[in-house]
This record gives structure tokens, C-alpha cells and sequence, in this order.
């Protein structure tokens, strides 16, 4: 079975936003956290929050403690903020888009004109813009409701900016056929059109759409209609469970899209179910990703390209230091792992699953991992368990803290002590090489589980960052740019040493697939974590043979 994930799906820019605050706030704030409503139309993510501590203030009327408010994408009416602002220190989580409908609703206001909004009645979003019409303000959801309007003289015209073009273009029509001296400002954010047309380009291909999202949530609803309207059988779910299995595998294409309120952990749980069942190269990925595999091999991979580069000997105790290398840092993630168990499921649920169910065998492998590392580092040099244990000490004390970030450029620069016949200017460049291969490593698999939308431990370097993607991307497009000055140099003085520019190349790459934010692709986008350290191997071998 093959499957087409939309594009443009999930959490649009202004949820996204509005999620990212919340997750700023538990990490920066001391005091009660709140959101004026539900923060989105997604259960799983409110019980989430609910974990978290997270309460939703349900109306103004309350006697909770006072805290920090954050205010849902949708926004509020004014009369409405000032009140919050009276006791609680409030974050504007308002959509800014939704603020330009609500600042153009207040400027016809003041201009004395009348304004009508096409959208939900009930909808968070229009009450919020009503709340700045000052009595003046009309809603609009269907021709039926056309009856309703009073005379207009001066008005504009403004929409729900989740609402379905088309519609508002009809009713649009008529109103101003009714009262021609109204101003049409089509507020609709272009997100929900691009995504009701990812839906029709998916249903050219697919014979069936799955549609994540709350049932209650009115754009979800909206993108099961045009999937409806192009005659595919329609299946809306709001988690992987719901899926009814004997019906989805008489399909051979499958389209997934998903509602703006939809986390992309999420699409990835329904992703991961569908392909459990029907891929077992998927599978393969899966469990080299959830063992922590990955990981392990791509810190050898990239101590193994320095050993390379320098003209290590290969010989028995290139085999032992290899070993101890590999299976030392096996145990060390396994045991992170086993630790932070329970933070997966806030953010990766997949992974939290895979750990629960098959926690025997993990422990089983950590163990085998120890006395691996135990063996390799006795027949390699036995003082190098000493450093091993220090290591695992400083894991202990630090694996909550952002600190565990420098964890491999520790033990990689460590292990440089017992390369001391090496050490030159060369080795010098091409361990700092190695260095930045592993901070750009990190950094990379942190960026692809924060694009799960879900909410990350305090222990992530972006943390640090106040989890804001415009410093994100420019601390790994830095690191990016650091590596190439450094080839430069490294090139200047030794020409082969200019084959690392391959490497940065591939890592500039990965940092525009993973800007992209693919969808439902975290499996791969991990795996995709061996690429630079893989070449960075190669590039090792290749410069060992060119003497």
C-alpha cells in the first residue's frame, strides 16, 4: 500500500504559534499556566496540557490562583483581555492573521461603518472580531441568515478566516446584490485554501483520504467534504485507533491530510499505523531509529572517519577502541532512553509505545551493550573504563539539562587522549571537523522532534532558544557555515582536505528538507541522521588514500 501525505496539513502557522508559547511558558514561567478556552480543537493535545498542569479558564468567572493566561490563536474581544490582564499576566497567542480581521473590524468602527462577518456563529474567532464591531457587527453563516440584516447603509465585509472560499464569495455576492454600498476584504487565511486544494490534488491519485482531526473542529470537517465532493471514501479520525483496518486495506493509495489543530505527532501515529502493517522496510527503519541504533552508528561512524583520516593502523586494537566506541554509547543511549521513557509520549507517542512494549528487550540489550563496552575496553586499554565511568556520572547528573547536549563532543574529545602519537595540526582540523559533524547532528534530530508539535522535555539545547525557529535555523545554518570556513582553511593547507566541502554539502541539504517540515516522516528524517556522518566516513577513507 502506498501512501500520499498532503503537503500543507496539520497545524497552521497561527496554532502552531500559539502552541510554541505554551511550551515557552512551562519552560520559562514559575507560576500557574492557563489558557482562555481550549488552546485547539484536539483532544489529545488538551489532555496533554492537562499533564502538563496546563487548566483551561472556561470563562472569566473564576476564583483560580493568579498566573499566566495564554490566549488561543482564535483570539478574544477585548473587553474580554482587559479582564485577564487584571489578574493574570497574559500571552497573546492570537493568530496574527486573525489580528489583521480584528484590526480592520475596529477601523470600520471608527470610520462609522457597519460590518458583517461571514463565518460560525459559535465560532471562538467571530466572537472575538465581534467584540471590536461595538454593537455594529453582523454574522453571517448561510443565505438563510441573509433575512437577518438590517438595512446597510456604509460596511464592509469580512470573513472567518477558516471559512470556505467559495461560500464566501456566494454570500459575498448577495450581500452587496442586497446593500450595494459595502466593501468586500476577503479575510480568509490562504492556508485553508492551499490545504482544500491539497485535498483535491491528493484525491487525483488516491482512492482514499483519511482526515486527522477533532471532530468538532470546522476546518477538519471542511477538508472531509472536499474529499467527499470529489467522491473518495472519506475515513475522519481522530487517533490511529479509529482506523477502520478492513476497509483501509482494500485501498492501494491511501491520502492522508489533517486539520489545523492536528499536531504533526499525530499524523505521524496514523502514518506509523497504516505502514506497520504493510511496510517491513519500515519497520527495519523503525526499530534501528527506537534502539537507538541510529545514533550509536553515527557517533562511530564519525570517530571512525577520524581514525581514518589520521591513518589509524587497523589492526586488533582499532577493533577493540571500535567496539568500546560503539557499544559504550549503545549503553548510554539505552539508558537515556530508559530514563526519558515517559517524555516521549508528549512528543514522539510512537517511540513511547515501542519503548513500553518492548522493554525487556531493550534491557536486555542495554545490558549485552555494557558487557560489550566492559570486554572491548579491558582488551583495548583498561583505563579507558575509568573514562567510561565518568562519562556515565556526568549522564546522570546532567540528562534532565540542556548540558546533555555536549555529551558526544565531551566523549569525542576525550577519546583524543588516546590518540596522543596522532596529534598535529591535521588531526587538529579533522577532529574539529568530526566535532561539528556531531553538533550538527544533534541539533538536526532536535529540530525534527520539535516538528512534531509536540512538547519537548527541558532537557533539548532549543530550550535555550525559546523554541523560536528563526534562531533555530540560524544556529544550524551557522554551524553549516562554520564547517565550510573551516574546509577552506583545512583545503589551503592541504588540498584534500576540501573533500569535507561534500560533507557540508549534504548537511546544507538536509537542513532545507528539514525546513520543509515533512510530514508523518520522522522515521525517515531520523535515519536520515546517518547521511553526513556516513559521508564523513568516506570522506576519511579518501583522504587516508591520498596519503
Amino acid at each position: 500500500m502506498k501512501i500520499k501525505i498532503a503537503k500543507k496539513a496539520g497545524f497552521c502557522m497561527g496554532v502552531r504559534r500559539a502552541v510554541n508559547l505554551v511550551l515557552k511558558a512551562l519552560n520559562e514561567e514559575k507560576s500557574n499556566i492557563y489558557t482562555y478556552g481550549p488552546l485547539i480543537h484536539n483532544p489529545q493535545t488538551l489532555k496533554l496540557l492537562d499533564t502538563f498542569g496546563v487548566k483551561v479558564l472556561k470563562d472569566l468567572n473564576n476564583d483560580l490562583p493568579q498566573g499566566v493566561v495564554v490566549i488561543r490563536a482564535h483570539g478574544v474581544p477585548p473587553k474580554d483581555y482587559k479582564i485577564l490582564s487584571q489578574k493574570h499576566k497574559v500571552i497573546d497567542g492570537t493568530c496574527p492573521r486573525v489580528l489583521k480581521v480584528q484590526a480592520l473590524a475596529k477601523k470600520a468602527v471608527s470610520e462609522g461603518k457597519e460590518v458583517v462577518i461571514i463565518g460560525d456563529k459559535d465560532h471562538a474567532e467571530v466572537k472575538g472580531i465581534l467584540g471590536y464591531c461595538e454593537g455594529k457587527g453582523y454574522v453571517i453563516s448561510s443565505e438563510e441568515d441573509l433575512t437577518t440584516l438590517p438595512p446597510l447603509k456604509e460596511y464592509v465585509i469580512l470573513s472567518q478566516t477558516t471559512q470556505d472560499e467559495r461560500l464566501f464569495n456566494l454570500l459575498a455576492k448577495k450581500i452587496i446584490s442586497l446593500y450595494p454600498n459595502g466593501e468586500i476584504i476577503n479575510t480568509i487565511c490562504n492556508a485553508t485554501e492551499v490545504r482544500q486544494n491539497e485535498v483535491r490534488n491528493l484525491c487525483k491519485d488516491c482512492s482514499a483520504i483519511v482526515v486527522i482531526g477533532g471532530k468538532f473542529s470546522a476546518n477538519t470537517n471542511r477538508l472531509a467534504e472536499v474529499a467527499k465532493k470529489e467522491n473518495k471514501q472519506v475515513f475522519l479520525v481522530e487517533s490511529p485507533e479509529e482506523l477502520p483496518w478492513e476497509e483501509i486495506k482494500k485501498h492501494k493509495i491511501i491520502g492522508i491530510t489533517a486539520g489545523a489543530s492536528t499536531p504533526n505527532w499525530l499524523i505521524n501515529e496514523v502514518v506509523d499505523y497504516i505502514k506497520a502493517k504493510t511496510s517491513f522496510f519500515y519497520n527495519l527503519l523503525k526499530i534501528l531509529c527506537f534502539t537507538s541504533t541510529t545514533l550509536s552508528l553515527t557517533f562511530l561512524t564519525v570517530f571512525l572517519g577520524i581514525l581514518a583520516a589520521i591513518k589509524h593502523p587497523f589492526n586488533l586494537q582499532f577493533l577493540y577502541l571500535a567496539l568500546f566506541v560503539w557499544s559504550f554509547t549503545t549503553l548510554r543511549y539505552l539508558l537515556n532512553q530508559r530514563l526519558l521513557k515517559d517524555t516521549f509520549r508528549f512528543f514522539l507517542p510512537i517511540k513511547h509505545k515501542f519503548l513500553s512494549q518492548h522493554e525487556k528487550g531493550l534491557l536486555g540489550f542495554m545490558v549485552l551493550a555494557g558487557i560489550l563496552a566492559l570486554v572491548a575496553g579491558i582488551l583495548y586499554k583498561s583505563r579507558i573504563l575509568s573514562l567510561a565511568i565518568v562519562l556515565l556520572l556526568i549522564d546522570l547528573l546532567t540528562y534532565r539539562t540542556s548540558l546533555t547536549f555536549l555529551w558526544e563532543a565531551l566523549f569525542l574529545s576525550s577519546l583524543t587522549l588516546y590518540l596522543y602519537p596522532f596529534w598535529s595540526l591535521n588531526f587538529g582540523l579533522i577532529f574539529l571537523q568530526g566535532l561539528l559533524v556531531i553538533f550538527y547532528l544533534k541539533l538536526y534530530l532536535e529540530i525534527v522532534y520539535f516538528q512534531t508539535d509536540g512538547f519537548l522535555p527541558k532537557n533539548f539545547f532549543l530550550s535555550t532558544l525559546s523554541y523560536e525557529p528563526k534562531k533555530i535555523f540560524k544556529v544550524l545554518n551557522l554551524i553549516v557555515l562554520v564547517g565550510v570556513l573551516l574546509t577552506f582553511f583545512s583545503a589551503f593547507l592541504d588540498l584534500k582536505f576540501g573533500l569535507f566541502f561534500i560533507v557540508w554539502g549534504v548537511a546544507y541539504f538536509l537542513s532545507l528538507v528539514v525546513k520543509k517540515r515533512p510530514l508523518g516522516q520522522v522515521v525517515y528524517l531520523e535515519i536520515l541522521v546517518t547521511l553526513v556522518s556516513l559521508i564523513f566516513l568516506v570522506c576519511g577513507f579518501l583522504i587516508r588514500g591520498l596519503g
